[in-house]
């Protein structure tokens, strides 16, 4: 790893366009592959068949840091993951849709802007997330829960009377992922989503772990620290 850094201003992108980013995603790939795209959303399908990704497993270099969960090297097609979360479903499948989703909203800005650096990079995910971390997760919960899905999944299954407590929230969310076939996401991932489409505003946002999806306040500047990076030598999935 170098210590060389450098900040890129990534534009501020509305939650609507992010969530048409993803819905296009899908339709691209549906026509793509020749099949109707549903639930649960194969993620690593995308991003290795049709984006064209290679997807390596590593819990060498950065990835021994378990605040290191992905990372993508556009010039090289490479998304790594790190091998802590390779046995939770949930977290993998999100970890891959957030660095699919760099790619979608940040590839061309960040290539345009770095043509002169070295083009490994990798995202760290913390607690204090700048912009673009919260629009690559933003993406990755409506590519993984597309709108149409969540919302035919909540009109498919009775809604509790009550909602008042963190263990009701949850059991809801379980219910609504059962019914949406979307079991490939995380419970919080799922919580938060419902929240933000409008069906628990009664409820408050979960923080399952630090990977899992949620809102948080934005920080006050715009811009995102990308650190460069050597080469790992690889394990392959």
């Amino acid at each position: 790893m170098t210590s060389d850094s450098f900040f890129i201003q990534f534009p501020e992108l509305s939650d609507e366009h992010i969530e048409a980013s993803a819905t296009q995603l899908l339709s691209d790939y549906s026509e793509f592959s020749g099949t109707s795209v549903g639930t649960p959303i194969p993620v690593e399908a995308i991003a290795e068949h049709f984006l064209g990704y290679e997807i390596e497993i590593s819990d060498e270099g950065l990835f021994a840091d378990p605040d290191y969960l992905g990372g993508i090297i556009f010039a090289n097609n490479v998304i790594q993951v790190n091998a802590s979360v390779e046995s939770n479903e949930g977290r993998y499948n999100f970890t891959i849709a957030h660095e699919i989703g760099h790619h979608v909203l940040h590839r061309e800005a960040y290539l345009e802007a770095s043509a002169e650096n070295a083009s490994n990079i990798l995202c760290r995910d913390t607690n204090d997330k700048p912009l673009i971390e919260q629009q690559a997760d933003r993406f990755a919960a409506a590519l993984l829960m597309p709108q149409q899905a969540v919302s035919d999944a909540v009109s498919a299954v009775p809604r509790p009377s009550k909602l008042k407590t963190p263990r009701a929230v949850r059991g809801y969310a379980a219910t609504v992922a059962r019914a949406g076939s979307m079991g490939n996401v995380s419970n919080t991932a799922m919580v938060n989503r419902l929240i933000d489409l409008g069906y628990l505003s009664e409820a408050s946002y979960q923080r399952g772990t630090s990977h899992d999806f949620s809102r948080r306040a934005r920080p006050k500047f715009r811009g995102a620290l990308w650190r460069l990076l050597t080469r790992y030598r690889r394990r392959m999935k």
